[in-house]
């Protein structure tokens, strides 16, 4: 929200029962005496504010609009309502805005002059949460940024699925910092994978006490916070051997990957479909999925390749790494990473 509506250009315009001229923008605007600007003035009027019962029972929010004349001797005047909220808001924000205390006039040509303002009076619930743009002051993690990324890198765990799908990316999680610091609710807004989800929700719901947000007021809020928890597939150990770099997996070779003891072609996908457990509102559809099995006969890297629905999808995928290990497909007899496409039926009556 704007602090204060203005031109952009100095003008003047006469004021309905005034007869000096009123400036609605000049090269020095009105302030406190403490300076500190259009913000440290809205602040001060927002103090002033007594809120109606209404707004405290968190049946009105929003913000009302004052216009008022700051005159030569930096006294408000004739204040009144350009943006309505509720009568008793309306009320509310006039009594506050002519409660300010007196400014320093503004200027023109080094003389003070009357000024016509704008003024936005804030009308939140107690229990309102505020977006970062409606404070004055964010919410801080202890030690700032930096502090925050030790602490999420020391204590965030690398699922194993994040290894066997190859995945690289981040989970966003959108959560809530009350107003004495602690974590409130949490919810993902950018999945990446099921295990990656709740391992972000854990991070998040495990932070320590923030330093709260400020309000207009300078009391402390509660405030919405986003994080971006990123993952990637971490260094290969010694005993196990990394995925084949993709540009070498083959899509057909002479002997191709198969199931101990299931040598028939609908094998992979009958293991497939006997592992995938269903969520609870599975949507019926055909689909594709894709994946590497790799030299040892490890599966890595599923894909859906024909898409489902998320839900479903994350079940198929959840249980082509389950499958058990594979013979490997093998090309002029050494074995090789080959990438399958298996068809996907879902049919839940």
């Amino acid at each position: 929200m704007a602090l204060f509506h203005r031109t952009q250009a100095q003008s003047y315009v006469p004021y309905p029962g005034d007869t000096t001229q009123v400036f609605s923008y000049v090269e020095q605007m009105p302030a406190l005496p403490t300076g500190g600007g259009n913000l440290a003035l809205v602040k001060a009027i927002q103090k002033l504010v007594k809120q109606p019962a209404e707004v405290l029972e968190g049946r009105t929010e929003g913000h009302v609009i004052v216009r008022v004349v700051i005159g030569a001797s930096g006294v408000p005047r004739q204040a009144t309502v350009v943006q309505s909220l509720s009568p008793a808001c309306d009320a509310a924000a006039l009594d506050a805005v002519r409660r300010m205390p007196r400014l320093v006039p503004g200027r023109y040509g080094g003389q003070p002059v009357p000024v016509l303002l704008s003024v936005p009076v804030v009308f939140l619930s107690p229990r309102h949460v505020y977006a970062a743009t409606e404070v004055t002051r964010q919410a801080q993690f202890p030690g700032g940024d930096a502090a925050l990324e030790q602490y999420l890198q020391k204590n965030r765990a690398t699922p194993a699925e994040v290894k066997l799908r190859d995945l690289k990316g981040h989970v966003a999680v959108r959560f809530v910092i009350k107003a004495d610091g602690r974590i409130g609710a949490s919810e993902v807004i950018t999945p990446l994978c099921p295990s990656c989800d709740d391992e972000a929700l854990r991070l998040v719901r495990g932070l320590p006490r923030w330093q709260p947000a400020l309000g207009y007021d300078d009391q402390p809020v509660a405030m919405y916070q986003t994080l971006n928890i990123y993952f990637q597939p971490p260094a290969p150990q010694g005993d196990i051997a990394p995925p084949v770099p993709e540009h070498q997996v083959y899509t057909r070779v002479a002997q191709m990957p198969t199931l101990a003891g299931r040598s028939s072609p609908a094998a992979i996908q009958t293991a497939l479909q006997e592992g995938i457990m269903y969520p609870e509102r599975a949507t019926n559809g055909n689909g594709q999925v894709s994946f590497v099995v790799e030299p040892d006969g490890r599966v890595t890297r599923p894909v859906m390749v024909k898409s489902i629905s998320r839900a479903t999808d994350e079940a198929v995928l959840a249980a082509a790494l389950r499958l058990p290990r594979f013979e490997p497909g093998r090309h002029n007899g050494q074995p090789v990473a080959v990438r399958l496409v298996v068809p996907v039926v879902v049919e839940i009556r």
